[in-house]
């Protein structure tokens, strides 16, 4: 029996539910609901899944909203947050994907830069709205860090869209990697199986865009992989 992994209601949500298939997991959307459905759904899944969208209530971290913040829900904020701090309680898998490690870390306490054109100078381009694609940059991997010991690599090059990035750190939380200007691309909860946050977006990684059928590239699969193999362990225990 394959695990089952919940993925909240997404922009692109076919390309999460593809990534998680092709590597021996089985989908279940999260809708968006309150506390008793949150519940319900960490009592069926086997790892969460918190994938990218728009902005997060800097409210939840203690900031005014910033002119660049846009497309806040804060009824989502809650949600995943709530999914988030109940998967941890149970010790269950979870990958956060470009705003899902930004949720990961407001829910433990962290703050976030609202947008990094305007808070960050000397930043590399992190998000091409002008030519509507996915730029490409190399992060550092820290060594010994779950990252490095799921993918094997010190180096990597990824792929990311995204305007905002961690501030302060959340509890508990190591970073796990990072770009050459100084941002946080990836995060993890070393005390877990497999609590890991990216800011970027593996499940864009593909061979050839123009031909997603061919597969990820091999930091992407890996990664997938790796987590995964996390919700086969939590499966098995419950079991």
């Amino acid at each position: 029996m394959p695990p089952k992994i919940g993925i909240i209601e997404a922009y692109k949500f076919e390309n999460y539910k593809n990534a998680i298939e092709k590597h021996g997991g089985q989908v279940k959307k999260l809708l968006i609901g309150d506390e008793q459905s949150v519940n319900g759904y960490i009592d069926q899944i086997h790892g969460l899944l918190l994938p990218g969208g728009g902005d997060i209530d800097p409210n939840i971290y203690g900031e005014e909203k910033h002119c660049k913040t846009k497309n806040v829900n804060r009824a989502k904020d809650e949600f995943e947050k709530a999914l988030f701090r109940k998967a941890m309680k149970k010790d269950m898998p979870v990958f956060g994907i470009c705003r899902g490690i930004q949720i990961m870390n407001v829910e433990r306490g962290g703050s976030l830069y609202q947008d990094i054109p305007k808070q960050i100078k000397d930043h590399l381009t992190h998000q091409d709205l002008e030519k509507f694609c996915d730029p490409w940059h190399p992060i550092k991997i820290q060594p010994d860090s779950q990252l490095n010991q799921s993918t094997d690599e010190s180096i990597a090059e990824v792929t990311s869209s995204h305007h905002q990035a961690v501030k302060v750190i959340g509890k508990g939380l190591v970073v796990a990697a990072q770009s050459k200007d100084g941002i946080i691309e990836a995060m993890e909860y070393p005390s877990k199986e497999f609590v890991i946050g990216v800011q970027y977006h593996p499940e864009r990684m593909w061979i050839d865009k123009n031909r997603p059928e061919l597969g990820l590239r091999e930091h992407a699969e890996k990664l997938f992989k790796a987590f995964i193999n996390a919700g086969v362990k939590f499966l098995t225990r419950d079991c």
